[in-house]
């Protein structure tokens, strides 16, 4: 009986290119095969979750057992997934109640996980200074909110207004009110507003300190 060729042998007649393909299917390295002036990137062993950028300015995130390139929707889609799932790692709720999902959007936890994060907070006395806490830096960014959209008022408010139309006509709107005394109530309330966020700071400091003093500085946002 004859002896069977291996592939080797039999690929020596073949089509440069053909053999190129078979070659890269079946994972074989063609030695003969050079670019000049292409360095490929060195793979290296990435953890699950792992982002990155190549030399062409592309994010990459490895999956488990694959990469993906990292997109604008991604970033919106895991937007989306922190305002409706729990925030602990260990978290085991499998299916989440209408109190999970209000729990969520609050706290970034679900009644169960809540309930072990507060626990020892009861425990030691300091879940009250934690609950002011929190209910100040609310406060906190919501006067912020407000004095921004005062000041950027102020910086646009006029007695008389340029509105262009869909047909892209320009349309004169005059106020028919005082704007500078509009301008001056914006000015007392941008005031108001400064003396709520300073006084707030105060409180927001003290309460740190309250909360370092129980030794539970990881509660304190940066």
């Amino acid at each position: 009986m004859a002896k069977r060729k291996s592939f080797d042998e039999k690929s020596k007649g073949m089509h440069k290119t053909r053999k190129l393909i078979i070659d890269t299917v079946f994972g074989k390295e063609d030695n003969t095969q050079r670019v000049f002036g292409y360095e490929k990137e060195t793979e290296q062993k990435r953890e699950v979750g792992e982002t990155w950028v190549d030399g062409d300015g592309k994010e990459w995130r490895q999956e488990k057992g694959f990469k993906t390139i990292v997109t604008e929707m991604d970033d919106v889609r895991d937007f989306l997934h922190k305002l409706s799932h729990c925030s602990k790692e260990d978290c085991k709720t499998i299916q989440y109640s209408w109190a999970d999902k209000k729990l969520i959007s609050k706290t970034g936890m679900c009644a169960t996980c809540l309930s072990k994060f507060e626990t020892p907070l009861r425990a030691d006395g300091s879940f009250p200074f934690y609950e002011d806490y929190k209910i100040t830096n609310n406060k906190l960014a919501y006067i912020r909110d407000y004095k921004d959209k005062m000041e950027e008022a102020l910086r646009g408010v006029k007695q008389q207004m340029e509105i262009i139309t869909e047909d892209g006509k320009v349309e004169k709107w005059e106020w028919q009110v005082d704007i500078e005394k509009v301008k001056e109530d914006l000015k007392k309330d941008i005031d108001v507003a400064y003396d709520a966020i300073e006084a707030l700071l105060l409180r927001k400091a003290a309460l740190e300190e309250k909360l370092i003093e129980f030794k539970h500085p990881e509660l304190i946002k940066k």
